[in-house]
């Protein structure tokens, strides 16, 4: 008696049952890669911002060519590359004397720098910048087009984690500024930590949150300079003081959804003019507050 599977054997031994089988064959291949196709453009559609690095709650957006850049505690050593590593010159031309007190030595907890206020230092943070070579130590020049889009929606806190300055009524008020989706306005300022011009300042430690526009910046003001402003989009800099201060956005695993972005106001690299501000903030969103 001859079986089914007899019968299917058969048939495919013949004209029509090899025919048969193909049709079948390519009728079930064809759902399968639509499939695979469809999973692998769904998995691909995470929309990326020009000249930036995608988390789920910010996208950090610099000038062509710039991105994290990667460092270690063995590149501190004050010769301007990256741009932040430069001599902090206490009191200015009054003494010439260099400490190494610049943001990478506070980061790392070394050099002479009075360390981390809220926890222990986290170490060499990637920080945006320009292609920076860490083996020979060179390049790392400023971005001078820096800002963050976000979901507009989303609460961050920020830590005041470092206030610096070798004149002690003399620290800097730092926030945040709204501008647009192609960082070429510097829009309403907001601050979230209070310097010199708050009797007593914002103390380190303190910690507050807020909810920034869907595109934003960070800003400082520098009391000791008349209060003159300093802004991520540097080109809007007050050329009343302020002129040559940068920020420096540094962030622990950029392009994570576990990103924290840290934030430092400089006085500037190589500072000489006798106050040697240096103000460093920790944001992250409010729900996943507490990591490096």
């Amino acid at each position: 008696m001859r079986t089914t599977n007899d019968s299917v054997r058969a048939g495919l031994h013949s004209s029509e049952g090899i025919r048969t089988a193909v049709r079948l064959r390519y009728s079930l291949i064809l759902p399968i890669a639509m499939a695979v196709w469809t999973t692998c453009a769904t998995s691909n559609a995470q929309p990326i911002a020009a000249n930036g690095v995608q988390n789920q709650t910010q996208t950090v957006i610099g000038s062509p060519g710039a991105g994290f850049q990667h460092w270690t505690a063995g590149n501190l050593n004050n010769n301007g590359a990256p741009f932040w590593d430069a001599p902090t010159l206490s009191f200015g031309n009054y003494s010439g004397n260099q400490d190494s007190k610049n943001v990478g030595f506070c980061l790392t907890a070394g050099g002479d720098c009075v360390g981390i206020g809220s926890q222990a230092a986290p170490g060499p943070l990637a920080y945006w910048g320009l292609p920076y070579n860490s083996v020979t130590d060179t390049g790392g020049a400023l971005d001078t087009k820096v800002y963050i889009h976000g979901s507009g929606s989303q609460t961050l806190r920020a830590t005041l984690e470092l206030q610096l300055s070798t004149v002690p009524t003399e620290v800097n008020e730092i926030g945040w500024f709204e501008t647009n989706a192609t960082g070429s306005t510097v829009g309403t300022l907001h601050a979230l930590f209070k310097g010199s011009d708050n009797v007593p300042p914002d103390p380190v430690g303190a910690t507050v949150t807020f909810k920034p526009t869907p595109y934003y910046g960070y800003y400082f003001s520098d009391y000791s300079e008349g209060d003159c402003k300093a802004y991520t989009l540097y080109n809007f800099n007050d050329p009343s003081g302020c002129s040559t201060h940068p920020l420096v956005v540094f962030a622990s695993n950029p392009g994570s959804s576990q990103a924290t972005f840290w934030v430092a106001a400089i006085d500037p690299p190589g500072c000489g003019d006798g106050d040697c501000n240096l103000t460093l903030i920790k944001v992250s969103s409010s729900s996943s507050y507490g990591g490096n």
